[in-house]
């Protein structure tokens, strides 16, 4: 079983390792999207995707989806092989190997988080430079035909850059309720890790106690000083005044 162990645990690593790698590009991929959508509005947008998707050594950022997605299957599948291992019957588990297969899991957890919350931000830029060159394109068509409009047909213009507008409004809002349950849930995982601090605490009393014991000592130490400080006063002063 232990040799069994050994394998599945460094599987589990390689796909660790590899999904870092991945998320990093990715990340980078997301920055370049979003910076092509914020400077030039849709065609900066465009340009950054037909950039990304011609390759620069790591392929498209759709690829790069497809991939991570992959990762995390198999990673998945990996950890449940080390819960399979650690259940069963023929060797009962011992506790680092509970705590390293818990830790993988976190790890699974975190890696989600992140690829989640970057494809979310791809989306959001996309769906707002895409807002952005229907807006510029509503406001082209209307300096180009503005001289043989109707009044009428100046209204129904107006109509739809107003609808324009609450259409970019609403997607505002719904980018600051993204952000604020992206809050909400470093709030969550930052209670989570105080939590396993506590009971990494609590499982080792002798840390408290060692604590303890240092704390008193240096206090020891200090009164000790005090007293040898004020004794030495005591003779300079002595010894200045002739006492």
């Amino acid at each position: 079983m232990s040799q069994s162990w050994d394998n599945a645990r460094r599987h589990a690593r390689a796909l660790e390792t590899a999904l870092d790698s991945k998320l990093s590009t990715y990340s980078k991929l997301a920055a370049t999207i979003a910076r092509g959508g914020s400077n030039a509005g849709v065609g900066g947008i465009k340009d950054a995707l037909s950039l990304e998707e011609e390759g620069d050594g790591v392929g498209g950022y759709k690829l790069v989806e497809e991939e991570i997605e992959e990762l995390l299957v198999k990673l998945e599948q990996a950890i449940d092989d080390l819960t399979n291992l650690i259940n069963h019957p023929s060797q009962p588990p011992s506790s680092s190997m509970q705590h390293a297969a818990q830790r993988h899991r976190d790890n699974l957890d975190d890696y989600r988080r992140d690829f989640v919350r970057t494809r979310s931000n791809v989306e959001q830029s996309i769906r707002r430079s895409n807002l952005l060159g229907s807006v510029r394109k509503d406001i082209n068509d209307y300096k180009v035909s503005q001289s043989s409009q109707s009044q009428t047909d100046a209204l129904l213009q107006d109509r739809g850059r107003i609808d324009s507008s609450h259409r970019m409004m609403d997607d505002t809002l719904n980018q600051a309720y993204a952000t604020r349950e992206d809050f909400a849930q470093q709030r969550t995982m930052l209670a989570s890790i105080d939590s396993r601090m506590g009971g990494v605490l609590s499982q080792m009393p002798g840390i408290n106690s060692l604590i303890t014991m240092i704390r008193t000592r240096r206090r020891r130490d200090s009164i000790i000083m005090g007293c040898v400080v004020g004794v030495c006063v005591v003779l300079l002063l002595g010894y200045t005044f002739g006492f």
